[in-house]
């Protein structure tokens, strides 16, 4: 019980799954055809490769000589806030907040800045969750989009850019509501790191990449990936988000059991034809953007619009990506924690930039 309620997203993903196939012929060719291995086996090396490259110290010296020089705390903000925005359209936004956020809190607790650590760690989580809008790995549900409808890279591009380029100034402008004042603090350059190891990570990094482009073979990659880990680092294997893979495989199969429901097929998808953006934006605030994504893809194909609408849903509520709850707990593992105060700034603070982002697709895409 205490597993369903830490869980609650698995839990529904899992029961919806088990009800479904009540109601649909299952077999292992339909089990086959709904799961997408390939995007299961590249999410799970992207993860084992990022928890390897931190193990290993890779963003903590990328930390360390940003802060080298004295800084004020706007702009100590400034800096967490883009190593956010930036890393999360290659690491993930999960990973991004995953590495950034516990630095922000401790950095802040030293400085004597905590009053800061709430501003700070909500533009922080919506700069991952926009940063990671612009490439297909920055988030599971782009990754999903991208490999279901097959998009060449320039046209994902093409989408995403401009909203990420309008959420970078946004995001600036928004940086200077931070507080503005001097931060003593001084950091000991790392030592003992392994740039062997961390220059291998990264060429295997550079494979998954590979694969994005459609230019390497799942299997080759996987065929790499696993035994060099391995041998690197077998305990980073460990910390790879597997509750994320349990919940795609859970949705993967109950999608494809609802598509396989006589009659099923035809009314969601008329209902969603010419809503998709505003279906998904709404849905996202509700069960999240990664669930959103997989339910909605099979009844429509104006990816277009449900990419930007699982996106920009992410902004909004608490839940409305997965990733918001990682800054949410992170803050509420301080010893002097306000909850309501977190929820009431982070909550204004998503609403604001969603108004805004919804009002830049109707002017850019005119729906």
């Amino acid at each position: 019980m205490s597993l369903i309620r830490r869980n609650p997203d698995l839990a529904a993903a899992a029961l919806l799954a088990l009800v479904t196939a009540c109601f649909s012929e299952v077999s292992f060719s339909s089990l086959r055809e709904s799961i997408n291995f390939p995007l299961l086996a590249l999410l799970f090396s992207l993860m084992t490769i990022v928890a390897a490259l931190r193990r290993a110290g890779f963003f903590s010296g990328l930390f360390c000589h940003l802060f080298q020089k004295p800084m004020n705390s706007r702009r100590m903000g400034q800096v967490f806030l883009f190593l956010s925005f930036f890393t999360s359209m290659v690491f993930t936004n999960d990973l991004s907040l995953i590495i950034f956020v516990p630095l922000a809190i401790s950095l802040f607790k030293e400085a004597h800045a905590l009053r800061l650590v709430i501003p700070v760690l909500t533009w922080m989580t919506i700069a991952a969750n926009l940063g990671s809008m612009l490439t297909p790995i920055g988030n599971p549900q782009n990754l999903f989009i991208y490999a279901h409808y097959h998009l060449p890279l320039a046209e994902f591009l093409s989408i995403t850019a401009p909203i990420t380029v309008l959420s970078a100034v946004l995001l600036f402008l928004a940086s200077y509501t931070l507080e503005d004042r001097p931060l003593l603090l001084r950091f000991a350059k790392p030592t003992g790191i392994p740039r062997l190891r961390i220059a291998l990570l990264l060429l295997l990094f550079a494979l998954c990449l590979l694969n994005v482009l459609r230019l390497l073979p799942i299997s080759f990659l996987l065929a790499i990936v696993i035994p060099a880990c391995a041998l690197l680092d077998r305990k980073a294997f460990r910390e790879v988000d597997y509750k994320l893979l349990a919940l795609f495989l859970a949705l993967f199969i109950a999608v494809g059991n609802l598509t396989h429901i006589p009659g099923l097929q035809e009314k969601p998808a008329a209902l969603l034809a010419g809503h998709e953006f505003w279906i998904s934006l709404f849905l996202s605030q509700v069960v999240s953007n990664v669930p959103a994504t997989v339910m909605l893809s099979p009844y429509t194909e104006n990816y277009t619009a449900l990419l930007l609408g699982v996106n920009i849903g992410g902004l909004g509520t608490l839940i409305a990506s997965m990733a918001s709850l990682i800054s949410f707990k992170a803050y509420l593992s301080m010893r002097f924690h306000f909850a309501r105060a977190y929820f009431l700034v982070f909550t204004g603070a998503n609403l604001g930039f969603l108004a805004v982002l919804i009002g830049a697709y109707l002017v850019l895409w005119g729906k």
